[in-house]
């Protein structure tokens, strides 16, 4: 019997290297210019910025809990279950956290900068093959730039590591697809890659990745007409007995010990309490009526959404295609999932955008320089009706709609720059790191209208280069910036203040998640009256009121005929729930 080969981590270096050695020279250059620009994107800020609530201090502080705890089977939020996702950002984030330190919330968004940077240059490689050189490096700049894309990367949840891991799922289906139609060997490492992908993608996020490859399938199959003729068969090539090996190798032993650790809690409620809520009603104010994605997609895909209308129009004569129709299966039928989901929240979409990347490249790929697409001059006074007819010729109601769009996006840049500069004021910011942003972000609309009216590749530089400025200067200036948002860092440099420290904190009013990250899992979240009778045991506590809640805390503390002493009090803005807050700083007092 022949025993069965394995590969050492040398051997996966080694063939690393041969992988960058076949590259030549120009594309191996524009490789690395693509994560260059996703690194700059990507790093600003990421310990600069304070934890967000509520998901991403979630994620972290139940991250951080697994790595005090060493329970690595069940995510909790202090005591309680966090059942919202699978393991596998938390592993990753507990991972990190064992590396970098676990105190720090950079830490814990170093598998979302990794995810980030992996998805770019996904996406890049991938452009190779359906794009010339050019075009396929503008696909994972403007990837790297995209504003969801830059967003995610700096949060410490699951998006950017689902979204890259969905794009090697669907690359690997697409090569699998190919080599099967082209009458090739599929060797089964493809299948292997595509069903490791999967069961990442499903420890991460749960059904997202199958639900985008059966979809992705099934356009494919239907729409192109061969369903009839076995051309189905290609999907024989994913070795689904090999899938189900891997699927149950990977995910089904985490199932079982989580199932076991909470008696079926954890899974009960992850699909009663999270998923099917998300599917039958707006989860956490987060509802929003059909086509709002398409709506705010100028915004989330931006800068890249400049070329959305001209790619719509040079890609729907050939949708039949097989590189398209994969690319509108991949991106069609989970759009519309998304958009009849009551929960909607803008960075759904993100595992869809390489497919939208390439298809915006795809209607630029032909003139990059790119076509002119001026109105003609306005008619002249000698010959008015000639020029008039002339004028209502040429513009047809297609390329109105591109031209509408793409004004559309050039007013954008000021008005994304006049949110920063809202921001900073409102949050107490830096308005000089403010109006810098603005200058940039209305760069990126002058380099649109350079591009628009002349079809310059400089142009599109020059774009990339200023959205990126534009995050470097927001996320590693103007955000870390804002003390007004910043309540639960600043409430923690003030107890530090406080002598003698307090040994036992309580919090009423204000709960959230931030300030237990910053605080630490000890803290204890109470009612006002809960807090009151806290303060009355502990004579080394402090209470954390906030104002709303100081009347009710006060009342029952005088009713115990207990004397607290207010300490300090900080002001802020707490965004989660869109309030100016007064947090007080109570303690029992000195003798």
């Amino acid at each position: 019997m022949t025993p069965a080969r394995t590969t050492s981590p040398s051997q996966l270096i080694g063939r690393g290297f041969r992988f960058l050695a076949g590259l030549d020279r120009a594309r191996l250059l524009g490789l690395m210019m693509v994560v260059a620009v996703a690194v700059i994107c990507f790093t600003p800020g990421m310990s600069s910025i304070s934890p967000i609530d509520r998901d991403e201090a979630r994620f972290a502080q139940a991250s951080k809990q697994m790595v005090a705890s060493g329970d690595y089977v069940t995510p909790r939020f202090q005591q309680d279950l966090r059942a919202k996702k699978p393991i596998g950002i938390y592993w990753m984030q507990s991972a990190s956290a064992r590396i970098f330190g676990d105190q720090h919330i950079a830490s814990y968004r170093v598998p979302s900068v990794i995810g980030g940077v992996l998805m770019v240059v996904l996406t890049t490689l991938f452009a190779r093959q359906l794009l010339p050189p050019r075009a396929a490096v503008f696909a994972g700049l403007f990837m790297a730039t995209s504003l969801v894309m830059v967003m995610e990367s700096h949060l410490a949840t699951t998006d950017a590591m689902l979204a890259a891991m969905v794009t090697l799922q669907q690359i690997t289906l697409w090569k699998i697809r190919q080599l099967d139609s082209g009458g090739h060997y599929v060797s089964g490492k493809y299948a292997a890659l595509f069903w490791a992908a999967m069961a990442a993608a499903i420890l991460i996020k749960g059904p997202i990745a199958p639900v985008v490859a059966i979809m992705t399938i099934a356009l494919v199959v239907v729409a192109s007409g061969q369903w009839r003729d076995g051309g189905w068969r290609w999907v024989l090539a994913l070795k689904p007995m090999l899938g189900v090996i891997i699927l149950t190798a990977l995910v089904l032993p985490w199932v079982v010990l989580v199932t076991s650790a909470t008696d079926g809690a954890f899974l009960n409620i992850a699909i009663n309490g999270d998923f099917v809520s998300k599917l039958k009603s707006g989860q956490e104010s987060h509802g929003a009526p059909p086509l709002t994605y398409l709506g705010l997609i100028i915004i989330t895909f931006w800068p890249a959404s400049l070329f959305l209308a001209r790619a719509v129009k040079a890609v729907a004569p050939r949708w039949r295609d097989g590189d398209i129709l994969f690319l509108l299966g991949w991106l069609l039928p989970f759009w519309v999932i998304l958009e009849m989901t009551p929960t909607k929240l803008p960075h759904y979409n993100l595992p869809l955008f390489t497919a939208l990347v390439i298809l915006a490249m795809m209607g630029i790929d032909e003139s990059l320089p790119a076509a002119k697409s001026r109105l003609p001059k306005p008619p002249s006074p000698e010959q008015p009706l000639a020029r008039a007819r002339r004028l209502l010729k040429s513009v047809s109601i297609t390329r109105g709609i591109v031209l509408a769009w793409e004004w559309g996006f050039m007013a954008l840049g000021p008005v994304l720059g006049m949110v920063v500069i809202y921001l900073a004021t409102f949050g107490q910011g830096s308005r000089m790191a403010a109006a810098v942003a603005f200058g940039l972000a209305c760069g990126v609309s002058a380099a649109a209208f350079w591009w628009q009216r002349r079809g310059k590749t400089m142009a599109l530089v020059a774009m990339i280069t200023s959205a990126m400025m534009f995050y470097v200067v927001l996320m590693g200036s103007v955000l870390p910036s804002l003390e007004g948002f910043r309540l639960a860092p600043r409430i923690k440099d003030a107890i530090a203040t406080i002598t003698p420290s307090p040994q036992l904190i309580t919090a009423a009013g204000y709960h959230e998640p931030s300030l237990v990250f910053e605080l630490g899992t000890d803290i204890l979240l109470f009612s006002p009256d809960e807090a009151a009778f806290f303060m009355a045991e502990a004579e080394d506590g402090l209470a954390l009121v906030e104002q709303r809640s100081a009347s009710e805390f006060r009342n029952t503390a005088r009713e115990l005929g207990l004397k607290l002493e207010l300490i300090t009090s900080l002001k802020g803005h707490n965004y989660s729930r869109g309030q100016d807050v007064e947090i007080l700083f109570y303690r029992r007092p000195r003798e």
